[in-house]
């Protein structure tokens, strides 16, 4: 049962992967086109670029709820697997920073307010689970 669990989680970390690192996740859903690009100096202080907040386009609340929605079963497939919600925070939050890190290197725009939107929906998880764990499972896996 722990194969497809890490199965589950490996899965899931590629298809985050995927639309989070091709060059252009329009063209990735809407023609199945994936292309990388690598940047070897990347602007790094854009991760810190709030600026582009402002220029909402057509598809923003769909890909902002796609980080809140993409972590938030993330952590769920880690917590499945670990049953510890500590590690499956920090692993979750973890591949949160990672990506949008990553993001930089690809052509692409990480930004922290995305790592932000992941972390909430972390958050989502643990306060929907945090009812059904016992209070042991609770004071070992309690981050708040």
């Amino acid at each position: 049962m722990n194969t497809i669990k890490l199965l589950s989680v490996i899965a899931w970390a590629l298809f985050l992967g995927l639309h989070t690192f091709t060059d252009s996740l329009e063209a990735l859903l809407y023609h199945q086109k994936v292309n990388f690009t690598w940047d070897a100096s990347p602007d790094l202080l854009s991760f810190f670029n709030l600026s582009d907040l402002t220029m909402i386009h057509q598809y923003f609340y769909i890909v902002k709820f796609g980080h809140f929605a993409g972590f938030a079963i993330m952590d769920l497939l880690l917590f499945s697997l670990l049953r510890k919600h500590r590690p499956a925070l920090v692993l979750s939050v973890g591949f949160a920073v990672f990506t949008e890190t990553v993001q930089l290197y690809m052509g692409r725009d990480g930004r922290l307010y995305d790592v932000v939107i992941d972390s909430l929906g972390i958050l989502i998880v643990y306060l929907l689970l945090k009812p059904s764990m016992t209070n042991k499972e609770y004071k070992e896996s309690s981050y708040l």
